[in-house]
């Protein structure tokens, strides 16, 4: 190394130092979430050469819980951003939903930096396209380590200032002052993408959907590899409706970023819509497959999300998100999961499988056996398995667990009046069809069974 080429290495060094003594002097305050210790260690020493009192600055956190429950109490009271360390696996989950969290809850005001051990080049997107503000490869030099501190924390320049505070007024609705913040942020910089960023969701706030797209499309010109111009197009030709161009751009961005699984769902939903069921099928089984690899832990939420989205568009393929998604709980499944087996329920119904329906709701009743909203949808599965004594059963012990389930609406009361009559409980059924009519006197099948029973 030449002394010029020395000697400019040891003035960046030296900034790099003083930005983070800086922060410490305004901030005082730094989170690592990591089951690594030798990295903690790492981080410690290189802290610690520069006088930082590392046990008052450094809170060190085992899981990801832990981290947004901490940032709650801490990002409003401190002065500067938040820097926080994030484990990219940890205890086998990933920490791709604790980034975009604690991202789309407090912004900037958080600045995240993900370490690992190896990444592809497509996760190094992910992370930083779902909110992640800088990454670390381990091992890493202690050098190195307070480089990247530096970049996470550095402060703003004026045209930094005027991002933030242009931003600030988008964010409060104030689409005026927010643009003459952007015009003086261009001005500074002219061709600047976040510039163009920045007046392109002004434009879009104001309904000016041409002059929105050409500050987008002069973003995209300006970084052909930044992904954010391109979701802006994207949540633009949503609003204006121009399908065949919200697809291109999603089409895009899943070449840029190709391990965003939510994409891949709102590429398969596209076509859904054009008619093209099987191209539609292919990126919602891609999808399953990218999410399984990225974000084990993410897998029965993500696949539950890929079933609503299907919907009756593919009963089969919702059904088998479903039930996926279910097994993925494994010994985890407890009483709040009772909705996935009721829309697995429903689904199972919807094709005539009765038998089906009945064992998954048995398997719910396992989980919670005192649930009345289970017993009573275990009751609708005999009834049209036609075992009416059987499902009269479960609809009074469903009553007897909440009273109120009648009053939820009229098609509770007649369910359980169509059981009573199969049953030939005439007086019990003209009750319930009774309490049906009260809730909607005009529910039409409730007052067709009346009229028959009173013949």
């Amino acid at each position: 190394m030449s002394n010029a080429m020395r000697l400019k290495a040891e003035q960046a060094a030296k900034r790099y130092e003083r930005i983070t003594l800086d922060y410490f002097a305004e901030t005082g305050f730094f989170v690592v979430c990591t089951d690594d210790e030798s990295f903690v260690r790492q981080l410690k020493y290189a802290l610690g050469n520069l006088r930082i009192d590392v046990k008052t600055a450094l809170r060190e956190v085992a899981d990801y819980d832990e981290v947004t429950t901490l940032a709650s109490k801490t990002v409003e009271r401190l002065s500067g951003p938040l820097l926080i360390f994030l484990e990219r696996r940890l205890h086998k989950n990933t920490c791709l939903k604790t980034v975009k969290t604690l991202k789309n809850f407090y912004g900037d005001k958080v600045r995240l930096v993900v370490a690992s051990a190896e990444i592809s080049r497509d996760e190094m997107v992910l992370v930083h396209e779902v909110g992640a503000d800088s990454f670390i490869t381990k091992p890493i030099s202690a050098n190195a380590l307070i480089e990247k501190f530096a970049f996470a924390v550095r402060p703003n320049t004026q045209l930094g200032v005027l991002f933030d505070r242009a931003a600030a007024l988008l964010a409060a609705g104030d689409l005026e002052q927010a643009g003459r913040v952007a015009d003086k942020a261009f001005e500074l910089k002219p061709g600047s993408l976040k510039a163009h960023l920045l007046l392109g969701d002004v434009a879009l706030g104001r309904g000016d959907h041409a002059l929105a797209e050409r500050h987008y499309k002069e973003a995209v010109k300006a970084e052909k590899l930044y992904i954010e111009p391109l979701n802006r197009l994207v949540e633009l030709y949503g609003q204006s409706g121009e399908d065949a161009k919200r697809l291109a751009c999603l089409t895009r961005l899943d070449e840029l970023s190709p391990l965003n699984f939510e994409r891949k769902v709102a590429i398969g939903e596209a076509y859904f819509d054009r008619g093209e069921t099987d191209r539609a099928k292919v990126f919602f089984e891609e999808a399953r497959r990218v999410v399984g690899k990225v974000a084990a832990d993410m897998v029965s939420d993500s696949l539950m999300e890929m079933a609503r989205k299907i919907g009756d568009r593919d009963q089969e393929m919702a059904l088998r998100f479903v039930t996926e998604a279910i097994a993925a709980k494994g010994d985890s499944i407890s009483r709040a999961d009772l909705w996935m087996f009721n829309n697995r329920g429903i689904l199972l119904r919807r094709q005539g499988n009765w038998k089906e329906a009945v064992e998954n709701y048995r398997k719910a009743l396992a989980v919670a056996p005192d649930d009345a909203g289970v017993h009573y949808n275990l009751g609708v599965a005999q009834a049209e398995g036609k075992d009416y004594y059987t499902a009269l059963t479960h609809f009074e012990e469903a009553l007897k667990l909440d009273p109120d389930l009648i009053r939820q609406g009229p098609t509770v009361g007649y369910n359980i009046a169509t059981a009573h009559h199969k049953c030939r409980n005439i007086a019990e059924a003209r009750r319930f069809l009774g309490l049906a009519l009260e809730l909607d006197p005009g529910h039409e099948p409730a007052r067709r069974l009346l009229g028959y029973l009173a013949e």
